[in-house]
């Protein structure tokens, strides 16, 4: 009898979660994966911002030097000892190679960007929170509508509308593609009107759109 009670008693013991107790435990799981997601939101953030500070904003920076030190337009020759008619117009006619920007800069005296772990000054590997790769090439170039402009984008696969979207909130502070100093242009054709609003952040690149950013003359 005495046994029979106690096995009644440790059955009665087992009980399983209540509705409150299992409330709590989604509402801890979700908490984490939050902080999870959000996480990766942030180190992504901080990526574009440093890609941004050490290769487009590190060759502005070069270009103003070299303008405030010589009096000339980066990239206005295509020779890289800084002889030669110039006309004020950055990659017009023969674009200057990414060597020869880097000789350009080192002939007066001047340190160029980092050439990075893809052995260039001029490109920058990206890799995209939907994990496809970029290698994005940056050039000096020319066009009469907006004058000597940054072009960026990979060359097979376009540029990132992800990453576009989130150095346009850093240039210009907004994410309009077709307004401000930094635009978006989808075939690549560089004309007047052109331009025009990022594609959404998680949409496949458009294989032949670059990134411009204007420069300051």
């Amino acid at each position: 009898m005495i046994t029979r009670l106690k096995r009644k008693n440790s059955l009665g013991n087992e009980r399983g979660f209540t509705l409150i107790e299992m409330a709590v435990v989604l509402i801890i799981i979700g908490l984490i994966v939050g902080a999870v997601v959000k996480g990766k939101d942030i180190i992504s953030s901080a990526k574009q911002k440093k890609m941004y500070a050490k290769f487009v904003q590190t060759w502005q920076l070069s270009y103003n030097t070299y303008y405030d030190k010589t009096g000339w337009i980066l990239g206005d020759i295509s020779n890289d000892d800084n002889q030669g008619t110039r006309d004020g117009r950055c990659g017009d006619g023969n674009t200057a190679s990414c060597d020869n920007l880097v000789a350009q800069l080192i002939a007066v005296g001047l340190t160029p960007p980092s050439f990075g772990t893809t052995g260039s000054a001029c490109i920058r590997n990206y890799r995209d929170s939907e994990d496809r790769s970029y290698a994005l090439t940056l050039a000096f170039k020319f066009d009469a509508d907006i004058g000597n402009y940054l072009e960026i984008s990979d060359n097979a696969n376009g540029f990132p509308s992800e990453l576009g979207i989130a150095w346009d909130n850093i240039i210009d502070s907004q994410r309009g593609g077709n307004t401000g100093d930094f635009l978006y242009d989808a075939d690549g054709s560089i004309v007047a009107n052109g331009f025009a609003q990022w594609p959404a952040a998680t949409e496949n690149a458009v294989s032949a759109s670059v990134a411009v950013l204007k420069l300051q003359f």
